[in-house]
Protein backbone atom coordinates (compact mmCIF):
# COMPACT_ATOMS: atom_id res chain seq x y z
CA UNK A 1 0.00 0.00 0.00
CA UNK A 2 1.49 3.45 -0.87
CA UNK A 3 2.51 5.63 2.09
CA UNK A 4 0.49 8.84 2.13
CA UNK A 5 2.29 12.06 3.08
CA UNK A 6 1.02 15.44 4.10
CA UNK A 7 2.25 18.84 2.94
CA UNK A 8 3.63 19.38 6.46
CA UNK A 9 6.03 16.37 6.28
CA UNK A 10 7.88 15.83 2.97
CA UNK A 11 8.16 12.27 1.64
CA UNK A 12 11.91 12.01 2.34
CA UNK A 13 11.28 12.86 6.01
CA UNK A 14 8.64 10.13 6.18
CA UNK A 15 11.17 7.57 4.91
CA UNK A 16 13.78 8.66 7.46
CA UNK A 17 11.18 8.37 10.22
CA UNK A 18 10.25 4.86 9.12
CA UNK A 19 13.81 3.51 9.36
CA UNK A 20 14.10 3.78 13.18
CA UNK A 21 10.47 2.70 13.47
CA UNK A 22 11.21 -0.56 11.62
CA UNK A 23 14.32 -1.01 13.75
CA UNK A 24 12.20 -0.64 16.90
CA UNK A 25 9.71 -3.22 15.65
CA UNK A 26 12.49 -5.80 15.15
CA UNK A 27 14.13 -4.87 18.44
CA UNK A 28 10.90 -5.38 20.35
CA UNK A 29 10.61 -8.85 18.83
CA UNK A 30 14.11 -9.78 19.94
CA UNK A 31 13.00 -11.36 23.21
CA UNK A 32 12.67 -14.67 21.41
CA UNK A 33 16.30 -14.51 20.29
CA UNK A 34 17.82 -14.96 16.85
CA UNK A 35 17.44 -17.94 14.58
CA UNK A 36 19.71 -19.23 11.87
CA UNK A 37 18.73 -21.54 9.02
CA UNK A 38 21.42 -23.84 7.66
CA UNK A 39 21.08 -25.99 4.54
CA UNK A 40 23.52 -28.91 4.75
CA UNK A 41 24.34 -32.12 2.90
CA UNK A 42 22.75 -35.20 4.46
CA UNK A 43 26.18 -36.73 5.12
CA UNK A 44 26.75 -33.91 7.63
CA UNK A 45 23.69 -34.78 9.73
CA UNK A 46 25.36 -36.10 12.89
CA UNK A 47 28.31 -33.73 12.79
CA UNK A 48 26.27 -30.57 12.16
CA UNK A 49 23.80 -31.42 14.90
CA UNK A 50 26.72 -31.38 17.32
CA UNK A 51 28.14 -28.23 15.71
CA UNK A 52 24.78 -26.47 16.01
CA UNK A 53 24.42 -27.47 19.66
CA UNK A 54 27.92 -26.19 20.46
CA UNK A 55 27.29 -22.94 18.57
CA UNK A 56 24.04 -22.37 20.46
CA UNK A 57 25.87 -22.96 23.75
CA UNK A 58 28.38 -20.24 22.80
CA UNK A 59 25.61 -17.89 21.71
CA UNK A 60 22.74 -17.92 24.26
CA UNK A 61 19.39 -17.07 22.72
CA UNK A 62 20.41 -18.27 19.26
CA UNK A 63 18.57 -21.17 17.62
CA UNK A 64 20.13 -23.02 14.68
CA UNK A 65 17.57 -24.67 12.39
CA UNK A 66 19.12 -27.42 10.28
CA UNK A 67 17.75 -28.68 6.96
CA UNK A 68 19.48 -31.79 5.58
CA UNK A 69 19.19 -33.34 2.14
CA UNK A 70 20.98 -34.01 -1.11
CA UNK A 71 23.23 -31.06 -1.96
CA UNK A 72 21.73 -30.80 -5.44
CA UNK A 73 18.20 -30.58 -3.99
CA UNK A 74 19.29 -27.90 -1.54
CA UNK A 75 20.90 -25.92 -4.35
CA UNK A 76 17.73 -26.20 -6.44
CA UNK A 77 15.58 -24.98 -3.55
CA UNK A 78 17.82 -21.95 -3.08
CA UNK A 79 17.72 -21.18 -6.80
CA UNK A 80 13.92 -21.23 -6.63
CA UNK A 81 13.80 -18.77 -3.75
CA UNK A 82 14.14 -20.76 -0.53
CA UNK A 83 15.53 -18.60 2.27
CA UNK A 84 18.49 -19.74 4.34
CA UNK A 85 21.56 -18.18 5.92
CA UNK A 86 24.25 -20.81 5.29
CA UNK A 87 24.81 -23.57 2.73
CA UNK A 88 27.19 -26.48 3.35
CA UNK A 89 27.58 -28.70 0.29
CA UNK A 90 29.11 -32.15 -0.20
CA UNK A 91 30.81 -31.00 -3.39
CA UNK A 92 32.02 -27.86 -5.15
CA UNK A 93 29.71 -28.29 -8.15
CA UNK A 94 26.55 -27.31 -6.25
CA UNK A 95 28.29 -24.41 -4.52
CA UNK A 96 29.81 -23.15 -7.78
CA UNK A 97 26.33 -23.09 -9.34
CA UNK A 98 25.09 -20.82 -6.54
CA UNK A 99 28.15 -18.59 -6.89
CA UNK A 100 27.47 -18.28 -10.62
CA UNK A 101 23.85 -17.35 -9.84
CA UNK A 102 25.02 -14.59 -7.44
CA UNK A 103 23.34 -16.34 -4.50
CA UNK A 104 26.50 -16.58 -2.37
CA UNK A 105 27.95 -13.76 -0.31
CA UNK A 106 31.74 -13.64 -0.32
CA UNK A 107 33.95 -16.65 -0.90
CA UNK A 108 33.06 -20.27 0.00
CA UNK A 109 35.53 -22.09 2.26
CA UNK A 110 36.38 -25.80 2.23
CA UNK A 111 35.79 -27.02 5.77
CA UNK A 112 35.98 -30.84 5.53
CA UNK A 113 37.06 -33.75 3.37
CA UNK A 114 35.60 -37.22 2.95
CA UNK A 115 36.21 -40.38 0.92
CA UNK A 116 34.21 -43.42 -0.18
CA UNK A 117 33.85 -46.98 1.04
CA UNK A 118 31.78 -50.01 0.03
CA UNK A 119 29.09 -50.90 2.56
CA UNK A 120 27.81 -54.50 2.39
CA UNK A 121 25.64 -56.89 4.35
CA UNK A 122 27.57 -59.31 6.51
CA UNK A 123 27.46 -62.92 5.32
CA UNK A 124 26.18 -61.64 2.00
CA UNK A 125 27.52 -62.05 -1.55
CA UNK A 126 29.81 -58.99 -1.39
CA UNK A 127 33.02 -59.45 0.55
CA UNK A 128 35.47 -57.63 -1.70
CA UNK A 129 35.22 -54.92 -4.33
CA UNK A 130 35.26 -57.33 -7.26
CA UNK A 131 32.03 -58.92 -5.94
CA UNK A 132 30.09 -55.79 -6.89
CA UNK A 133 30.29 -56.95 -10.51
CA UNK A 134 29.10 -60.52 -9.90
CA UNK A 135 25.85 -61.38 -11.72
CA UNK A 136 22.82 -61.20 -9.47
CA UNK A 137 24.35 -58.93 -6.83
CA UNK A 138 21.98 -56.10 -5.86
CA UNK A 139 23.81 -52.78 -5.73
CA UNK A 140 22.47 -49.41 -4.57
CA UNK A 141 24.07 -46.14 -5.63
CA UNK A 142 23.04 -42.55 -5.19
CA UNK A 143 21.70 -40.79 -8.28
CA UNK A 144 24.44 -39.43 -10.49
CA UNK A 145 23.27 -35.85 -9.81
CA UNK A 146 23.96 -36.33 -6.09
CA UNK A 147 27.56 -35.65 -4.97
CA UNK A 148 28.09 -39.16 -3.53
CA UNK A 149 26.56 -40.63 -6.71
CA UNK A 150 28.94 -38.70 -8.95
CA UNK A 151 31.88 -39.60 -6.71
CA UNK A 152 30.86 -43.30 -6.81
CA UNK A 153 30.84 -43.39 -10.59
CA UNK A 154 34.24 -41.69 -10.66
CA UNK A 155 35.60 -44.37 -8.31
CA UNK A 156 34.17 -47.14 -10.50
CA UNK A 157 35.77 -45.50 -13.52
CA UNK A 158 39.12 -45.29 -11.71
CA UNK A 159 38.94 -48.95 -10.71
CA UNK A 160 38.13 -49.97 -14.29
CA UNK A 161 40.71 -47.83 -16.01
CA UNK A 162 43.83 -48.82 -14.09
CA UNK A 163 45.05 -52.36 -14.70
CA UNK A 164 46.83 -52.37 -11.34
CA UNK A 165 43.50 -53.18 -9.63
CA UNK A 166 42.93 -56.24 -11.82
CA UNK A 167 39.20 -55.63 -12.25
CA UNK A 168 39.12 -55.11 -15.99
CA UNK A 169 37.79 -52.29 -18.14
CA UNK A 170 34.27 -53.66 -18.00
CA UNK A 171 34.07 -53.49 -14.20
CA UNK A 172 32.18 -50.18 -14.04
CA UNK A 173 29.58 -51.29 -16.59
CA UNK A 174 29.08 -54.60 -14.78
CA UNK A 175 28.48 -52.84 -11.45
CA UNK A 176 26.06 -50.37 -13.01
CA UNK A 177 24.21 -53.29 -14.58
CA UNK A 178 23.71 -54.64 -11.03
CA UNK A 179 22.30 -51.35 -9.78
CA UNK A 180 18.74 -51.85 -8.54
CA UNK A 181 18.28 -48.58 -6.69
CA UNK A 182 19.18 -44.93 -7.22
CA UNK A 183 18.87 -42.83 -4.06
CA UNK A 184 18.44 -39.06 -3.62
CA UNK A 185 21.00 -38.84 -0.79
CA UNK A 186 23.51 -40.94 1.10
CA UNK A 187 21.26 -41.41 4.14
CA UNK A 188 18.62 -43.21 2.08
CA UNK A 189 21.34 -45.29 0.45
CA UNK A 190 22.79 -46.26 3.82
CA UNK A 191 19.37 -47.39 5.04
CA UNK A 192 18.82 -49.53 1.93
CA UNK A 193 21.88 -51.60 2.85
CA UNK A 194 21.18 -51.65 6.59
CA UNK A 195 17.66 -52.96 5.98
CA UNK A 196 18.94 -55.68 3.66
CA UNK A 197 17.02 -54.38 0.65
CA UNK A 198 20.27 -54.51 -1.35
CA UNK A 199 23.52 -56.42 -0.96
CA UNK A 200 25.89 -53.46 -1.08
CA UNK A 201 26.28 -49.79 -1.84
CA UNK A 202 28.95 -47.10 -2.03
CA UNK A 203 28.78 -44.58 0.80
CA UNK A 204 31.05 -42.09 2.55
CA UNK A 205 33.76 -43.22 4.93
CA UNK A 206 32.07 -41.14 7.61
CA UNK A 207 29.13 -43.57 7.46
CA UNK A 208 31.34 -46.17 9.14
CA UNK A 209 31.37 -44.02 12.28
CA UNK A 210 27.59 -43.63 12.04
CA UNK A 211 27.12 -47.39 11.87
CA UNK A 212 29.41 -48.00 14.85
CA UNK A 213 27.69 -45.33 16.94
CA UNK A 214 24.30 -46.85 16.16
CA UNK A 215 25.53 -50.32 17.08
CA UNK A 216 24.49 -51.61 13.66
CA UNK A 217 25.49 -55.25 13.23
CA UNK A 218 25.92 -57.55 10.25
CA UNK A 219 27.59 -54.88 8.14
CA UNK A 220 31.03 -54.86 6.61
CA UNK A 221 32.98 -51.95 5.18
CA UNK A 222 35.28 -52.69 2.27
CA UNK A 223 37.97 -50.05 1.75
CA UNK A 224 38.55 -48.59 -1.70
CA UNK A 225 42.23 -48.31 -2.71
CA UNK A 226 43.52 -44.79 -2.11
CA UNK A 227 44.73 -44.51 -5.70
CA UNK A 228 41.17 -45.08 -6.97
CA UNK A 229 39.32 -43.19 -4.26
CA UNK A 230 38.20 -39.56 -4.34
CA UNK A 231 38.79 -36.68 -1.99
CA UNK A 232 35.31 -35.28 -1.52
CA UNK A 233 35.61 -31.68 -0.39
CA UNK A 234 32.87 -29.84 1.44
CA UNK A 235 32.52 -26.06 0.94
CA UNK A 236 30.48 -23.74 3.15
CA UNK A 237 29.27 -20.20 2.51
CA UNK A 238 26.98 -17.44 3.72
CA UNK A 239 24.12 -16.87 1.29
CA UNK A 240 23.61 -13.52 -0.42
CA UNK A 241 20.09 -12.99 0.94
CA UNK A 242 20.76 -14.41 4.40
CA UNK A 243 18.21 -13.03 6.88
CA UNK A 244 20.94 -13.05 9.57
CA UNK A 245 24.20 -12.31 7.72
CA UNK A 246 26.34 -11.49 10.76
CA UNK A 247 25.16 -14.54 12.66
CA UNK A 248 25.73 -16.62 9.53
CA UNK A 249 29.33 -15.39 9.33
CA UNK A 250 29.80 -16.31 12.98
CA UNK A 251 28.49 -19.83 12.31
CA UNK A 252 30.88 -20.32 9.38
CA UNK A 253 33.78 -19.10 11.52
CA UNK A 254 32.81 -21.58 14.21
CA UNK A 255 32.71 -24.48 11.71
CA UNK A 256 36.23 -23.51 10.57
CA UNK A 257 37.50 -23.03 14.12
CA UNK A 258 39.46 -25.60 16.11
CA UNK A 259 36.36 -26.45 18.15
CA UNK A 260 34.25 -26.95 15.03
CA UNK A 261 36.89 -29.05 13.34
CA UNK A 262 37.18 -31.31 16.39
CA UNK A 263 33.46 -32.06 16.17
CA UNK A 264 33.76 -32.86 12.46
CA UNK A 265 36.80 -35.07 13.07
CA UNK A 266 34.77 -37.00 15.64
CA UNK A 267 32.48 -38.09 12.80
CA UNK A 268 35.33 -39.14 10.53
CA UNK A 269 35.75 -35.99 8.45
CA UNK A 270 39.29 -34.78 7.83
CA UNK A 271 40.25 -31.12 8.08
CA UNK A 272 41.38 -29.06 5.09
Amino acid sequence: MPISTSPIMPAWQVKIFLVPLVFLIFSCGGDEGQSLRVFAASSLTGAFRDVAQAFEAKNPGVKVNLDFGGSQRMRSQLEFGAKADVFASADAIQMDALVAADLVSGTPFDFAFNALVVLAMGKGPVNEISDLARPGVRVALADDGVPVGAYSRQVLENLSRDAIFGLGRGFKDAVLANQVSGEPNVSFLFQKVVLGEVDAGIVYETDTAKALDAGTRDLIFIPIPTAANVSARYPIAVLEEAPEPELAQAFVRFVLSEAGQRLLNKYGFTSP
